[in-house]
């Protein structure tokens, strides 16, 4: 949910600080335009996972582009770690997915590509299997949650409708970080604002 995933967004350290905006109009802004790309995310990989591709930084390098992956790869295992019991049947079950994310997103993967030392075609071989990787692990959970469903054991909260119009939120309406509190009572406060 947005609400477990957020503020580590806004604090990548600690996941505590909140972000301060100038005005709700800002706060409303930001807060959609995470939400309408988290969603057009989940909407490619269910409808036509083929089409993903993970958003990556470039070096130039003079003409041949470096893909930087590591601050993807980070930001990736921060939402593992976050739900670190329900990502090892992908991690522990599936180690072969996930080298490359742990690579290049974990101090000890960094401590692994040092001692690769790794040439800029294998650094691109790697990059271009990312997108693999997702379409996979999104596979993979796409059909545990079937299986859920098919077995009646699906949590509740995997159950809710995603925020599918975030661009306006009303200061009484539900904020969409997904803390269940009025956005007035939540990311639009005047202690959030401020």
């Amino acid at each position: 949910m947005p609400s477990e995933w957020l503020r580590w967004v806004w604090d990548m350290e600690s996941g505590k600080d909140a972000p301060v905006f100038k005005d709700q109009a800002q706060a409303q802004r930001i807060l959609g335009l995470l939400m309408r790309h988290m969603n057009d995310i989940a909407e490619t990989l269910h409808q036509a996972p083929e089409h993903y591709e993970p958003l990556l930084m470039e070096n130039p390098n003079n003409g041949d582009l470096i893909p930087i992956i590591d601050e993807w790869c980070s930001g990736f295992m921060k939402g593992v770690q976050l739900d670190s019991d329900g990502w090892l049947p992908v991690v522990v079950g599936k180690p072969d997915w996930m080298s490359t994310i742990t690579l290049y997103g974990t101090e000890d993967g960094w401590d692994a590509l040092e001692k690769k030392n790794l040439s800029l075609d294998e650094h691109k071989v790697l990059t271009a299997g990312l997108a693999e990787t997702v379409q996979r692990i999104h596979a993979f959970w796409l059909e545990q949650r079937r299986e859920q469903i098919a077995g009646g054991t699906l949590p509740d909260v995997v159950r809710r409708e995603p925020i599918r119009n975030p661009t306006k939120v009303g200061r009484n309406e539900p904020c969409p970080c997904g803390s269940g509190k009025k956005f007035k009572q939540c990311h639009g406060s005047a202690g959030r604002l401020h």
